[in-house]
């Protein structure tokens, strides 16, 4: 009989993650050693619980089985997790911070560490990813996000909104002066793509540089920063990356336009515990405090 909780994470993390390294990612182990408990528990039920096909594993229905029963009993854990945890009153204990690793390095890991000053009994981590780390799954505590629709199911503040700019290497600007003095130019110019917003050169550039290129193409804003930097192109991100950079300047004949809001997240029943209700407070004063940064206006 399959009576372990142990066995059947493995199972419901397999399942998720359609193959043994997702897996074993998500429960910090290595793939021989999810394969192994795998392996051992199809021997001991006398069944497979997963096909293994080219693209990865796909569940018997067995394997549908055993993870519809460890979802139920995940959920009634999380939840037991989630009732205790909403009881403790104390300012001590941990606490787990997630965030996309660029607000963790341009700000947010500066506030933790004065939160961390000020409550010396609270146990902090910091989980930098870009990808979301579940509330709900109490993956986290508390999340920074970034976003103009939060999760109706948690319970969050508005730390501040933010705006964005085109910013270019100084040396970038200085070789384009000329085109940059004109409110239309056919000149030649070079953009830093985001992928998440189209690889084609920004609407507004596009408008005033009917032959604006795309030099890279970059998946995340750390890398389209470094590349605006390094003088590969216009690029577009928020005004608290491009203005305190000295390698960057705003690029002439643009203005600052609206970009998403940073929210302070958690789940709705913790929201009472002292030591996360007082790190959503500070975090988000923090945020406010700073305000003129994010919106570009110092």
């Amino acid at each position: 009989m399959m009576d372990k909780w142990d066995d059947l994470k493995f199972v419901l993390a397999v399942a998720r993650a359609g193959g043994l390294s997702g897996a074993a990612r998500t429960l910090g182990v290595n793939h021989s050693t999810v394969s192994r408990r795998i392996s051992a528990l199809e021997a001991s039920l006398g069944t497979r619980l997963f096909e293994r096909l080219p693209e990865g594993l796909a569940a018997t229905p067995a394997g549908t089985e055993a993870m519809e029963a460890a979802k139920r009993i995940e959920s009634e854990f999380l939840a037991l997790d989630t009732r205790i945890t909403a009881q403790d009153a104390d300012l001590e204990g941990p606490l787990r911070i997630t965030a996309a690793q660029l607000i963790f390095q341009t700000g947010l890991a500066e506030v933790v560490a004065r939160f961390a000053e000020r409550h010396p009994g609270i146990e902090l981590t910091m989980i930098a990813a870009n990808d979301i780390i579940s509330l709900q799954r109490r993956e986290a505590d508390v999340a920074v996000r970034i976003t103009d629709r939060p999760d109706e199911s948690l319970f969050g503040r508005l730390a501040t909104g933010q705006n964005r700019m085109f910013y270019a290497s100084r040396a970038f600007v200085r070789a384009h002066e000329e085109a940059f003095s004109k409110n239309a130019d056919p000149a030649k110019i070079a953009c830093v793509a985001f992928k998440w917003w189209g690889k084609a050169p920004p609407r507004e550039i596009r408008e005033r540089f009917p032959n604006a290129y795309t030099s890279v193409d970059c998946d995340d804003m750390i890398t389209l920063h470094a590349a605006t930097r390094a003088g590969l192109g216009i690029g577009r991100m928020p005004c608290y990356l491009g203005d305190p950079d000295p390698a960057l300047v705003r690029v002439p004949g643009f203005e600052p336009s609206r970009y998403f809001d940073i929210w302070i997240l958690t789940h709705p029943d913790l929201k009472h515990v002292e030591r996360i209700r007082r790190f959503m407070r500070f975090t988000a004063d923090a945020f406010k405090a700073n305000a003129g940064l994010y919106l570009g206006s110092q």
